[in-house]
């Protein structure tokens, strides 16, 4: 039947529109179009009226239960002014539908708005959510919402994306945004690595931003005021002697004794650094090569060596031979297992990284330090290709690596060089 009859109504008949359609969808219906709504509020700054129904959000939560009813209930409109007007709109369409739209702009406000109103369905599918769109350029954002709402397992989880792509998190709007406190998490987590100024002036636009937070003159004093203690969890003698003189110097945050102290830690290494502290990946460079025999490097110049790990590791850069004029590129691949027919499978190397990115540090003489931007998780059992070219405007007589297996805390590591004297002289790595 598409129309009712009802007596007093000018047409004598009222539109079924209920007609066919599920409890979700009828609830829908009542919200949008207003239908004998009996409860008000003013949401955002601009105090935008949305109206609902009492039943719904009594039945719905407990929080809007004890607003709606008893002695102590709201008389007047109800005043929701630290949320936007859409994302409160969004969590009444869950309590009306148990459906929502979760996105990357809307979910850390309904998360929000779930735990406020303790709307346990609605905060589940948030967290859900969170966790499953982890990634380093958001890392900073879901870590600080997981540590607001006391989310551990989050935090973790998140903490543990952050650490692995520092490099990446460290230049993401939402590391500068990080409390005083998650701030110190991330820098003082034994796998966060300052591998060159970019973390440094990450650390220290946070501690603009903080002191802007703080409503504090931007200084170097008061820099290092809300730095605080964490300072001393930033391995400021990573980036070598001269990008220290170049950059942490001149920022004023270190007095003239704590640069004393460290500089004469990188001319002298094991010197006391307290109560700055050292990572232990920047005494885990393994030298690979047995011997060094003299040979010419023409003005082009290219090798592959092969990595096995019997535990997982992390590659924090390589050392190859040349000086800064020498142009380098790196590709890493995988050896991964394809199908051959029905029964058989083979092993190719597949590419993961056209192009690695990284930092050149003049090292040693005559040789140059690779430090990835993001360093790479290097998995036991499977095996790694890296391809390196070398390209400079002369030649050179340097040296090349006779490699061997070598260890590195409880894991064994195999490098093989794939074909002719390697321009790679050492790799950078430490235990995961």
């Amino acid at each position: 039947m598409a129309a009712v009859e009802v007596s007093g109504d000018n047409s004598g008949f009222v539109d079924d529109w209920q007609s066919g359609k599920t409890l979700s969808e009828c609830n829908l219906h009542m919200l949008t179009s207003e239908e004998s709504c009996d409860v008000s509020f003013r949401v955002g700054k601009e105090e935008t009226l949305v109206r609902a129904h009492r039943y719904v959000l009594m039945s719905r939560s407990c929080v809007f239960y004890a607003m709606l009813c008893g002695p102590l209930a709201e008389k007047d409109d109800i005043k929701i002014t630290d949320m936007e007007v859409e994302i409160f709109s969004e969590m009444l369409r869950y309590l009306y539908t148990d459906t929502t739209t979760l996105t990357a702009e809307n979910v850390t406000g309904l998360f929000y708005l779930a735990k406020k109103y303790a709307v346990g369905g609605l905060e589940r599918l948030c967290l859900t959510y969170l966790e499953s769109s982890l990634t380093p350029e958001n890392a900073c954002v879901i870590l600080e919402q997981a540590h607001i709402f006391d989310e551990e397992k989050l935090f973790d989880r998140a903490l543990k994306v952050v650490v692995k792509h520092c490099g990446t998190v460290v230049r993401s709007p939402g590391f500068k945004s990080l409390c005083a406190l998650c701030f110190h998490k991330v820098v003082s987590s034994d796998n966060f690595l300052t591998i060159d100024e970019t973390s440094f002036r990450a650390a220290l636009l946070w501690a603009e931003t903080e002191c802007k937070r703080q409503g504090r003159e931007i200084t170097p004093q008061n820099k290092r005021l809300v730095l605080g203690e964490t300072v001393y969890e930033l391995d400021l003698t990573a980036m070598g002697m001269m990008v220290f003189a170049k950059v942490v110097v001149p920022s004023g945050i270190l007095s003239g004794d704590e640069c004393t102290k460290l500089l004469c830690h990188m001319i002298l290494p094991g010197s006391d650094v307290a109560p700055f502290k050292m990572k232990s990946e920047l005494d885990s460079w393994i030298t690979l090569y047995a011997d060094r025999i003299r040979r010419y490097l023409s003005m082009k110049d290219s090798n592959q060596i092969i990595i096995a790990c019997s535990e997982d590791v992390r590659l924090l850069g390589l050392l190859a031979y040349g000086d800064d004029s020498c142009q380098y590129s790196l590709s890493l691949y995988q050896e991964q297992e394809k199908q051959h027919g029905y029964y058989n499978t083979v092993k190719t190397w597949v590419k993961t990284k056209a192009t690695l990115s990284f930092v050149l540090v003049r090292s040693f003489p005559n040789e140059v330090q690779l430090k990835l931007t993001e360093p790479l998780i290097l998995e036991r059992l499977y095996r790694y290709k890296f391809e390196m070219t070398r390209e400079s405007n002369r030649s050179a007589i340097l040296g090349f690596s006779v490699f061997s297996n070598i260890s590195l805390g409880k894991c064994q590591i195999s490098v093989t060089e794939e074909r002719g004297p390697g321009i790679i002289s050492r790799l950078i790595m430490e235990e995961k």
